[in-house]
């Protein structure tokens, strides 16, 4: 519940500042999206069975919705399909070593 206040919180924060201030800092006509990075970072760095990248994205799809033009609902289903495809690839193709304690 913790976490999911943060990323709600921070989100909400990082969407404001996209909308309103760094779109006037956009490099050749684009604006970064940090929502898109941060969620892909979570989704990078956390273990396979945890949820929280993909309730980042939920969260993050909503907040970008909200402010953009296109129909609701796009980012949400990009950013689901992106963290879920990050997913698919880790548990199928990626292996972690474990370290044993000899």
């Amino acid at each position: 519940m913790k976490n999911f206040l943060i990323l709600f919180f921070s989100f909400y924060v990082l969407a404001l500042l996209q909308s309103s201030f760094l779109v006037h800092f956009g490099i050749l006509g684009y604006v970064l999206n940090f929502i898109l990075i941060i969620t892909i970072f979570i989704n990078l760095f956390e273990e396979s069975q945890k949820n929280l990248g993909i309730s980042a994205a939920f969260i993050g799809g909503f907040f970008l919705d909200i402010f953009s033009e296109n129909f609701f609902g796009f980012w949400i289903l990009t950013l689901l399909a992106i963290s879920l495809l990050i997913k698919f690839i880790f548990k199928k193709y990626v292996r972690f070593p474990i370290l044993r304690r000899v």
